[in-house]
């Protein structure tokens, strides 16, 4: 995946950006724009799957989003905030040169969510700095994204900013309930929290939520610094 992105959703595992932001993704495929999401980890040490299969369960993913996907092969559940995978996050930055970084919640019940947050807005920043020590793979050329947004989590307060999904409801659901291993409801399969159905109304729940916001029948929420960073209200704007 070569830079220039207008969009990079970063994720701790994959299904991560498609539980909290996929309509958005969605919308930004339609509308032309380069969209990606990064997983930092294959996701290997949940109670169901492998690391082969959720890998192509997140390819096929992104393929129903029409978005370029990279999966890191940092340690799932074991990822520290340290130098060498600081540098990582901040050498696919500079490769990836997204406008927009969509990051995990800061506050959620998962830790993997909560540290990926902390890595990737300290690895966004310190990839603009011209003089980081970063060696290879870092490249040469500083970057950093015009705006930084997190999605909320399960239980979030009130979000900064709500994006009407509607039109890329179907196509978003549908690339959700393409992590099988993960959300379906299998007897055959060890029960955990996420495969409860509850879950998945969770999801839909939370988005019909911030839909009655706008009037809308589905939208996403964000989080962000403020004061709002022009560069995501324009993004949002190429949505519609």
């Amino acid at each position: 995946m070569n830079g220039n992105l207008d969009l990079l959703v970063l994720g701790a595992h994959p299904d991560d950006a498609e539980v909290h932001v996929g309509g958005i993704l969605a919308l930004a495929a339609r509308n032309g724009l380069d969209a990606g999401i990064l997983d930092l980890t294959s996701g290997d040490l949940g109670t169901r799957g492998s690391a082969a299969s959720r890998r192509a369960e997140a390819m096929a993913a992104a393929a129903i989003l029409g978005v370029r996907r990279i999966i890191l092969d940092l340690p799932d559940a074991r990822f520290d905030e340290g130098e060498p995978n600081r540098l990582t996050v901040m050498a696919q930055i500079r490769e990836l040169r997204p406008e927009v970084l969509i990051l995990p919640a800061p506050e959620d019940r998962h830790p993997d969510h909560r540290r990926a947050f902390r890595l990737a807005r300290e690895a966004a920043y310190y990839a603009g700095l011209k003089n980081y020590p970063c060696p290879p793979p870092c490249i040469a050329e500083p970057w950093r994204p015009k705006a930084v947004a997190w999605v909320g989590g399960e239980t979030p307060g009130a979000p900064d900013l709500v994006v009407d999904v509607s039109a890329a409801w179907t196509q978003r659901m549908a690339a959700f309930d393409a992590f099988g291993s993960q959300f379906a409801a299998d007897p055959a399969l060890p029960p955990t929290r996420i495969s409860n159905p509850a879950f998945r109304r969770g999801v839909e729940g939370r988005a019909m939520h911030w839909g009655s916001l706008i009037l809308v029948p589905w939208a996403e929420a964000l989080w962000t610094e403020k004061p709002v960073p022009p560069a995501l209200l324009a993004f949002l704007g190429r949505l519609s």
